[in-house]
């Protein structure tokens, strides 16, 4: 006895075409799916993870509120205001020190250049050939 399996495919070609003749819109798994689900599934997990990030930020900002304002009292008791002054020449130190500094490099190399380009000219005057 032959199985159904085993019959030629003549036997089996409506089934074939019956498959093939059936709209595109069944062939394809996500039929169900329409632009405006695909693009709420697209658009919703982002949506849920900044409105994550957006509560942690809330919530880390709440505890860190009280936190800053009890660091800054405690900076109030612990530096003297004597002790927090910045004496006038290291105000005048730290403002000259970035200004003058490229300045004396700036003369440095300006005068290194110049002796050696007169001193090639120089040699070049004596030796011409």
């Amino acid at each position: 006895m032959a199985s159904s399996w085993c019959s030629p495919l003549p036997g089996r070609l409506p089934l074939l075409l019956l498959l093939l003749q059936s709209p595109s819109s069944h062939a394809d798994p996500f039929h169900w799916v329409g632009p405006g689900a695909l693009a709420g599934l697209a658009v919703l997990p982002l949506l849920l993870l900044q409105l994550a990030a957006g509560l942690l930020f809330l919530v880390l900002q709440r505890r860190l509120r009280g936190k800053l304002r009890a660091e800054i009292e405690s900076l109030h008791r612990t530096f003297d205001p004597h002790f927090l002054r910045v004496p006038c020449w290291k105000v005048t130190l730290f403002v000259a020190v970035p200004v003058l500094g490229p300045l004396a490099a700036l003369v440095v190399c300006y005068n290194w250049l110049h002796r050696r380009l007169a001193g090639q000219f120089l040699e070049e005057l004596r030796n011409p050939f």
